[in-house]
């Protein structure tokens, strides 16, 4: 069986769908992917070519994307993944995430709040995705007539406790209500930190918008944070398809040595969701919603967090969020739907049993309904 060896820093600091997109591609090719975390070094990659004999690697960047250097794999068919494109050889081949339709969407998705005061808070330390991320964001909230400040230290090395001094700081002197594009999740749960320490209210006077969608972040944060889902999965696909065709074509390598993918979806949490201020009910209820919902949920239970009539529940519902509570469950149903379909290996009358629905019947009518496209349709032409 040939290997593959896929480098990458940390499984913890990785998106799990980089390594699955990977996956997807060596399960059709009879490929075995072998993990290797930490560094990356002309020593250690010679003892691991010795060991492993691989047929090719994929080099999974991330913070240290600026060091590596491309000539330690000698003749080994190598795929760089989040590297900075710019930085690599010509000859290199490359994927990395589209930072700049990700701010987009970000600034797009903020905006949605009414607010007219903006801000950007980059990465602690300086990489290509963060600038790209400030460029992009910052261009189209200015575009738009609206004002967006950046948070910056200047020249000045700060440790993560003067960092947070500093972004409480800045914090403090913005125009409020603002709404902030924070980086990446681990910046925006800086952000999170600050604003409590700074007493600023989130969402009503400070929105929160992360990038990244790691769970563990995001669902952890008081309150929890709001993100946008870069397609990792698709990524990881494209590095793996790249890397088949380098090793079937070997020098003559006539395809696009650098490709990205974009956002997948926005995972909308409490840091971006308005709500009145006698509507903590409202709160407590999308927060059943969103954890319930492919549970079997009922809209009843759900109006039983009120303190009143199921009617006047649905109409407190609706005037703070624009819906009814079956319409968010649904919302939430047709989410996980949609996500489960474009996973492989997942027989389509299965799907029912992990979105709420009683049989399989019911989800095919509601997924008709919502979308105009049957599921497999739907699958079949959002296929990667």
């Amino acid at each position: 069986m040939d290997v593959i060896l896929y480098f990458q820093p940390s499984a913890k600091s990785s998106a799990p769908g980089k390594l699955y997109g990977v996956q997807e591609i060596a399960a059709v090719n009879g490929w075995h992917v072998q993990t290797i975390e930490g560094p990356i070094s002309r020593e250690r990659i010679a003892e691991l070519r010795k060991f492993w004999h691989p047929v090719g690697a994929i080099a999974e960047c991330g913070s240290e994307s600026a060091s590596i250097d491309t000539a330690i794999f000698g003749n080994l068919p190598v795929v760089f993944y989040a590297h900075n494109p710019k930085s690599l050889p010509s000859s290199a081949l490359s994927v990395s995430h589209n930072s700049a339709e990700t701010a987009r969407a970000a600034a797009k998705e903020l905006m949605t709040t009414g607010f007219e005061s903006f801000a950007f808070i980059p990465f602690e330390r300086k990489t290509y995705w963060s600038e790209e991320r400030k460029t992009a964001f910052t261009s189209a909230i200015r575009l738009n007539g609206k004002k967006c400040k950046v948070f910056t230290t200047g020249s000045k090395q700060l440790n993560l406790t003067e960092r947070q001094i500093e972004l409480r700081r800045f914090l403090s002197s913005l125009e409020l209500p603002c709404a902030v594009f924070a980086a990446n999740d681990v910046t925006a749960a800086d952000v999170v930190t600050a604003a409590r320490f700074e007493n600023i209210a989130i969402p009503k006077d400070l929105a929160i918008i992360g990038v990244d969608n790691y769970e563990h972040i995001c669902e952890h944060t008081s309150p929890p944070l709001s993100s946008i889902e870069p397609d990792f999965k698709l990524g990881g696909r494209i590095a793996a398809s790249m890397l088949l065709a380098a090793m079937r074509d070997g020098g003559r390598f006539s395809g696009e040595r650098h490709r990205s993918f974009g956002p997948l979806r926005i995972v909308r949490r409490a840091t971006t969701r308005l709500l009145s201020a006698y509507d903590r009910h409202v709160s407590n209820a999308l927060e059943l919603i969103r954890n319930e919902a492919c549970t079997g949920l009922t809209a009843q239970k759900v109006a039983e967090l009120f303190p009143y009539s199921r009617r006047l529940a649905d109409i407190r519902f609706r005037q703070a969020t624009g819906h009814s509570i079956l319409e968010e469950i649904h919302r939430i149903q047709l989410e996980r739907a949609k996500q489960i379909l474009t996973e492989s290996g997942r027989q389509i009358k299965s799907i029912s049993d992990f979105c709420g629905f009683r049989n399989p019947n019911s989800l095919r009518k509601f997924f008709k309904r919502e979308t105009g496209m049957t599921l497999s349709e739907w699958k079949n032409g959002h296929r990667q």
